[in-house]
């Protein structure tokens, strides 16, 4: 009796101390993670590799126009938001006084010819008159020696009545010449009273207007009021200028005429002159001294000839010089006048206006190239995307690649691209900043309804892609150096999986391309994070102080 309850209670105390221990246990060591192990399976995919960036819709081409010559804005044709065609007059300035000098200067262009004309012609009769002069003088000389005949008498005498007839032709032409400048003298003077009339008129009424738009504290030259009276003013003004230049260049030419028939009257007269004394001296016996005389009266005229080629060929010189002069100037007048259009070089769309009709023509700014001109002109049918790209990046982009570009502004939108350029230099480094980019430009296509320059868009190039190739989630994949391993999946719980060596190809975005090592269908494990699983809590060789084995193992789990 005493025995048997000795070993109840020594039962009790045993069951005592195991709940005491177990208790114990899971207070010192409670329920604790156990890593998770998940896996994929290696298989036959596309590999890509891609790069992005943030960019800017801009436009292809901005350019700005500019007046040649400033003024006031006389036309402007367009507005912001028109689309222009090569060619197309978009606006003018005043071109009346760039309309007056380019006259002045054809009139000047035309006179520097004239005077080109002139000294030619003169320049042959001079040559004429001194080879004449040769002429006589070796005659001269011939005659000392020979002697007059009977036939040398009567040309003498037609000679000299033939003189005397060239004389009075050029008397008659002389005085026609005379006259005809009287002429142009008296015309000149009508001419200038007319000019002077209808500019005093228009000065009489402008001066009747502009006191009364003065008092107002108006201007004359731009109040409606008297704006009439000051244009028919410059009008008359410029109209006696042009007048005054026309009567000018008549004059000069009645003048011009006179002089020439004037000389030619002098040269008939000493031809005449010439030739009395050499048939005089003819029909004297020949003397030495008449025989030396005449032989320096040769040597002489051909001086004169000499003489007078090389004065002609100077005044060319000075003449052509002039006349270049005034063609150069001729052609300033004509850029001037050209100048006061404002033609679009391109067909664009314009961007924006500097001012108004009737204000100076100005210049204004627009477009992402911030160009400047009185108009400034953009091309929206040829959008582009401008965006910078790291260092690390950019080494793998190149022209003609393609890439897919959304826009931040419009939901659901995707249009295609292609790199047109890569920058050479990379961009400046903003404050604080320490990545190296480079600005890359892509076209595009198809893009969607209501891209705008300056939108935001985002860009991705797939830089190198291998298809239909044996690749794996890159997590599986470990390194060291330039060698790679994964770890085989084992084919059931409490086996550690086999890491195994891999040979590598193309790394992708999130996937890599195997090309040794495994085989399609391979479960490999990735690297994962720790999960909880089901666990006794006790080490592996069991409780504390009691049973002993293996109850609290690891599970491991299939991904």
């Amino acid at each position: 009796m005493f025995r048997r309850r000795n070993i109840i209670l020594n039962l009790l105390l045993v069951a005592a101390l195991v709940g005491i221990g177990f208790f114990g246990y899971r207070t010192l060591y409670p329920k604790v993670a156990v890593a998770v192990a998940r896996t994929a399976t290696v298989s036959v995919q596309d590999v890509s590799t891609t790069v992005s960036a943030s960019g800017t819709v801009q436009p292809s081409l901005d350019v700005g126009v500019n007046f040649g010559t400033s003024g006031i804005v006389r036309t402007l044709n367009v507005k912001v938001g028109d689309k222009v065609t090569k060619g197309e007059v978009l606006a003018t300035t005043d071109d009346r006084s760039a309309q007056l000098a380019l006259l002045q200067a054809k009139i000047s262009a035309q006179n520097a010819q004239a005077a080109i004309t002139t000294a030619a012609q003169n320049l042959i009769a001079t040559d004429a008159t001194n080879d004449q002069a040769i002429t006589n003088a070796q005659n001269a000389l011939t005659k000392l020696t020979a002697g007059p005949t009977a036939a040398t008498l009567d040309s003498q005498t037609k000679a000299i009545a033939s003189q005397n007839l060239a004389i009075e032709n050029a008397t008659a032409a002389y005085n026609n010449a005379l006259v005809s400048q009287k002429q142009v003298e008296d015309n000149i003077a009508l001419n200038l009273i007319a000019y002077n009339k209808v500019v005093d008129r228009a000065q009489y009424d402008w001066d009747q207007k502009c006191p009364t738009v003065l008092a107002m504290g108006l201007d004359c030259a731009t109040n409606a009021f008297s704006r009439t009276q000051v244009l028919a003013l410059q009008d008359a003004q410029q109209a006696k200028v042009v007048g005054v230049t026309k009567d000018a260049q008549s004059e000069a030419a009645a003048i011009l005429a006179v002089d020439s028939a004037r000389r030619s009257l002098l040269n008939a007269q000493a031809s005449l002159d010439s030739l009395k004394s050499s048939q005089a001296v003819a029909n004297q016996p020949a003397l030495q001294s008449d025989i030396d005389t005449a032989k320096a009266n040769i040597a002489s005229a051909q001086r004169a000839r000499v003489n007078a080629d090389n004065a002609a060929t100077a005044q060319s010189a000075t003449l052509a010089g002039a006349l270049e002069t005034a063609k150069a100037q001729l052609a300033n007048a004509q850029t001037n006048l050209d100048g006061t259009q404002l033609i679009a070089p391109v067909s664009a769309t314009v961007a924006a206006v500097a001012s108004a009709v009737g204000m100076n023509a100005g210049s204004t700014s627009a477009g992402s190239t911030g160009v400047t001109g009185f108009i400034v002109l953009t091309d929206l049918t040829g959008l582009q995307v401008s965006a910078s790209f790291a260092e690390a990046d950019i080494v793998s982009l190149q022209v003609g690649q393609q890439a897919t570009i959304t826009f931040d502004a419009i939901a659901n939108s995707s249009a295609s691209g292609e790199v047109i350029s890569v920058a050479p230099l990379n961009n400046a480094s903003t404050a604080g900043g320490s990545v190296t980019s480079y600005t890359v430009t892509f076209s595009l296509s198809g893009q969607p309804d209501g891209v705008k320059p300056g939108m935001t868009a985002q860009v991705s190039v797939m830089t190198a892609q291998s298809l239909g190739v044996l690749a794996v989630t890159s997590s599986a994949l470990t390194q060291r150096g330039t060698n790679y391993t994964v770890t085989l999946a084992p084919t059931k719980a409490g086996v550690a999986g086999v890491r195994t060596p891999v040979t590598i190809g193309l790394k992708g975005d999130t996937l890599t391309e195997i090309t040794s090592g495994l085989k399609d269908g391979d479960k490999v494990e990735l690297r994962t994070t720790t999960g909880t699983s089901a666990s006794s809590g006790f080490p592996a060789g069991g409780i504390p102080g009691g049973v002993a084995g293996g109850i609290g193992a690891a599970v491991r789990v299939g991904g």
